[in-house]
């Protein structure tokens, strides 16, 4: 499993000064993964957390984002 997570780990390359990115030219966004809208609380046991809100990849994202911009 350890290694499977190391290969699916992707990395950007900042090529041509894209990063990062205007905001205001984004028109459309695609959030993939089956937990993009789970609340996902890490740990367990003595690891375990408490947290005063939860706040999914998706919700975070879009609530970053400007009005108007499409959402996938």
């Amino acid at each position: 499993m350890r290694k499977v997570a190391a290969e699916s780990i992707v990395l950007l390359k900042n090529e041509g000064n894209v990063l990062p990115f205007n905001a205001q030219s984004i028109k459309k966004v695609a959030i993939l993964g089956g937990n993009a809208k789970a609340f996902v609380i890490s740990g367990g046991g003595s690891a375990s957390l408490k947290p005063s809100y939860f706040v999914s990849p998706y919700d975070g994202i879009v609530g970053a984002l400007p009005e108007g911009v499409k959402v996938t």
